[in-house]
């Protein structure tokens, strides 16, 4: 797995875990939240139901000596008032809740914590309440609440869950002392509803999220990774000795890292370059210069004139050959530095060819060389002018020392996709087999059919250099009869 797989794994795995523990924290904390604030009610109707008794009590017991009598009509009328309001009709649309009745309970102690007054039907009346959690704290003046399950028994607001009542018990007072208590009693029905309503929201919010930050961090991860691609392909094609330019990174770490590369890419390039070309300029240059040393040596003597005059040639014609090979090398190695093409022309190909076959005119008729040319259309190609007319004169020049007396030269153009194929094609001795792997080796050279010498090795590989720069392509390979070069450019070359 890449490093950047890696990271976006990590990424998706600490958004789903960070969210997937915080809807936990906040589906446990819910309930509470939502208990919190039904037992607040509660415990202001507790008080205030405790409050109406109390006052009730305290109101009837200067003209009631009967403590038995008061009690009774007290209660009595409490459960009257709760009968009509078990009869009352309402509707109220609570959010998505709408509530029609009211499904409260209350019972009420006495000191010891015997139930004296039960609103469901009196049947806890005359139990003994006091060690209920909320009669038992009340009494003893503590506030006294309790939640209890009732099993087998599922909610109403949530079938997954089990019946809850909750209980909130205030005291009931008679001249500042507790004679009892009153509790509420209320199923927390509607709470699980909300709760389960809450959960819900708050899941589809969470899967939301989630998926809004893996999109994010998707496109982070594109973001990042597509230069880190882009810089990999670069570093690659480097490795595999194409001429390709820093692609653009940004500014940013990526493209700084870029830059590192390309900088340190050049820096190698360079110095096998030198290393490179003083070992292949020394080996080419030994030859001509013990000719002219040789030559040299002999005219220091006291030769004939004729000799004098051969080898005097001979100085000329070595030293000829070394600044031709010094021109060449010094076009290769310039156009080996570039990187791109700077400067483009819209050219004619028929034009260009036309203008490097009149320049070899005087060499065609000396070899009495027969140069045909063949072009469906008048094609026009985007591309350094001086660079291609090198290229294609390099690979005429090949094919005219290579062609016999009386032969014929073949030169084509053709458009083939979005490339201008041109093929040059001659009736020579072809390519030997040993020398097929380094036609387009730097100063690989093979002798020429008619005298036996050989060139500089640097036209082929010039013509290939510039080929590739264009974003075209160069071959050279037997057919038929001869030798056939074959260039191609696209229509566009940058």
């Amino acid at each position: 797995m890449s490093i950047r797989a890696r990271i976006f794994f990590v990424f998706v795995t600490a958004v789903i875990a960070g969210f997937a523990l915080l809807a936990h924290w906040i589906s446990r904390d819910v309930s509470d939240r939502y208990s919190e604030s039904f037992e607040e009610v509660m415990v202001d109707s507790a008080n205030l139901l405790a409050e109406i008794i109390t006052t009730d009590l305290n109101s009837t017991a200067a003209s009631n000596s009967n403590t038995a009598n008061l009690n009774n009509s007290t209660y009595k009328k409490l459960g009257e008032s709760l009968q009509r309001l078990q009869l009352r009709k309402f509707s109220a649309h609570i959010y998505e809740l709408e509530k029609t009745q009211v499904d409260i309970r209350i019972y009420v102690t006495d000191a010891k914590g015997i139930v004296i007054f039960d609103s469901d039907q009196g049947n806890a009346v005359g139990e003994d309440y006091s060690e209920w959690r909320d009669v038992h704290l009340t009494l003893k003046g503590q506030y006294g609440a309790r939640a209890t399950k009732v099993n087998g028994i599922a909610s109403t607001g949530d079938p997954s869950r089990t019946l809850t009542i909750a209980y909130v018990a205030a005291p009931v007072y008679q001249h500042g002392k507790i004679i009892g208590s009153v509790t509420l009693a209320k199923p927390k029905n509607n709470i699980d509803r909300f709760v389960a309503n809450a959960k819900t929201n708050l899941t589809k919010a969470v899967l939301i999220s989630v998926v809004i930050a893996l999109l994010l961090g998707l496109m982070l991860y594109t973001w990042v990774s597509q230069p880190l691609q882009t810089l990999v392909n670069y570093a690659n094609a480097v490795g595999r000795g194409e001429r390709v330019p820093l692609p653009q990174l940004g500014n940013n770490e990526i493209g700084r890292v870029g830059d590192a590369i390309e900088h340190m890419r050049q820096s190698l390039e360079d110095k096998q370059y030198v290393e490179h070309y003083v070992q292949s300029l020394t080996h080419e240059i030994k030859s001509p210069l013990t000719a002219i040393h040789s030559a040299a040596e002999l005219l220091a003597r006291d030769l004939p004139a004729e000799k004098r005059e051969q080898f005097a040639n001979t100085i000329l014609k070595e030293t000829d050959r070394l600044s031709d090979f010094a021109s060449q090398l010094l076009q290769l190695a310039a156009l080996e530095k570039r990187q791109q093409i700077e400067k483009t022309n819209h050219i004619s190909v028929k034009e260009l060819v036309n203008d490097v076959v009149e320049s070899h005119t005087l060499e065609c008729n000396a070899n009495q060389l027969d140069v045909t040319f063949n072009l469906a259309n008048d094609l026009k190609i985007s591309c350094d002018k001086f660079l291609i007319r090198q290229a294609i004169d390099n690979l005429l020049r090949n094919a005219i020392e290579f062609s016999p007396k009386n032969g014929k030269i073949i030169i084509t153009v053709e458009q083939h996709s979005q490339f201008v194929s041109l093929k040059i094609h001659d009736n020579g001795p072809g390519i030997p087999e040993f020398a097929k792997e380094r036609i387009f080796e730097r100063f690989y050279s093979l002798p020429r059919p008619e005298t036996g010498l050989k060139s500089s090795g640097l036209g082929l590989n010039f013509a290939l250099e510039v080929a590739q720069l264009h974003g075209g392509s160069l071959t050279l390979k037997n057919c038929h009869s001869g030798t056939c070069a074959h260039l191609q450019l696209p229509f566009n070359s940058h």
